[in-house]
């Protein structure tokens, strides 16, 4: 995907190591997104940079205190998923990294013995990132009635306040492009590295209303129980996501705008190609000044794929 001007981050791998717990205090720069002045909406990008040290899980378990004894478990630590570290300490040659999960749980973490090992036997070090971030986040600062402003922010800040939950204090890339800013429309996606292996609490699963407010803005793969019963685990969360407003209105538009409202026989076979249980969300897609519509399709297992619908449009844009 091309980036506008403003329009996009990316993740960068830092050179040397920080202090451990030391986070560089993010700095932040602003751009506007072109379309302005061709019936397009002015909207400012915050460009957010931050960097920190991660360790990626290797198995075990999160430790109430850096002792390895069955009352300090706190909850398992999947392989592959993140904390962010701010604080280290080795204790009888055991490296322990004190550690905030996603969802806010702080604890203790040293990489397991793997299996037959002597208590003598060296383990593996932690798995520590230095990355660096770029979050980018857009906003309507005018161009448009005062209403349709407030309308379309609000659908904004109802994605990043879902980015925000699902990344916590880890934090993760973000990229949002305007892909089409003209006549009346406006158009933008948003793309991040997919977050693996994030710890949902059943009693967040269980409240239907925030957990389907979630699962519309982020696509969660199948949740899968674990030694802790308090805990779901999906393997992929992914927050690539799309949205297209109407500018005299505020509101979303949908694939039937653009495509008409008799596609889903040609749809469904669009959707059977990328695999079993494919599906679409109406207003999950983006379209581009080249004249491309380009669906959001969830797949499972894999997350939200690129579905080209450019030519089943009906209306010009």
């Amino acid at each position: 995907m091309g980036c506008l001007a403003g329009g996009c981050s990316r993740s960068q791998t830092a050179e040397s190591s920080q202090t451990a717990g030391e986070t560089e205090a993010a700095s932040e720069t602003k751009a506007l997104a072109p379309g302005e002045g061709e019936q397009g909406a002015r909207v400012e990008f915050v460009n957010r940079e931050h960097k920190m040290e991660r360790v990626i899980f290797s198995g075990g378990y999160l430790r109430s205190l850096p002792e390895e004894k069955p009352e300090t478990i706190l909850r398992p630590a999947p392989e592959g998923a993140q904390g962010m570290i701010f604080g280290k300490r080795e204790i009888n040659g055991l490296e322990w990294a004190k550690v905030a999960t996603r969802d806010g749980v702080t604890g203790w973490y040293a990489v397991p013995a793997k299996e037959g090992a002597g208590p003598r036997d060296k383990r593996n070090p932690l798995k520590i990132t230095n990355d660096g971030y770029e979050t980018t986040f857009p906003q309507v600062t005018g161009g448009v009635a005062p209403q349709v402003q407030d309308r379309i922010n609000q659908e904004l800040g109802n994605y990043l306040s879902v980015y925000r939950h699902i990344t916590g204090p880890v934090e993760s890339e973000l990229q949002c492009q305007v892909t089409y800013n003209r006549r009346q429309i406006l158009s933008l996606v948003f793309q991040g590295t997919p977050i693996l292996y994030r710890s949902y609490p059943v009693s967040e699963v269980n409240s239907l209303a925030s957990w389907t407010r979630l699962k519309n803005y982020a696509y969660v793969s199948s949740l899968q129980g674990g030694a802790d019963p308090t805990l779901l685990v999906a393997r992929i969360t992914d927050l690539h996501y799309a949205l297209v407003f109407d500018l005299a209105t505020g509101s979303r538009l949908t694939l039937d705008y653009f495509l008409g409202a008799n596609r889903q026989e040609e749809l469904q076979e669009r959707l059977a190609g990328l695999g079993e249980g494919a599906r679409l969300q109406k207003d999950d897609f983006y379209i581009t000044t080249q004249g491309r519509l380009v669906a959001l399709a969830s797949v499972p297992g894999k997350g939200r794929v690129d579905l080209d619908l450019s030519d089943l449009v009906i209306r010009e844009f």
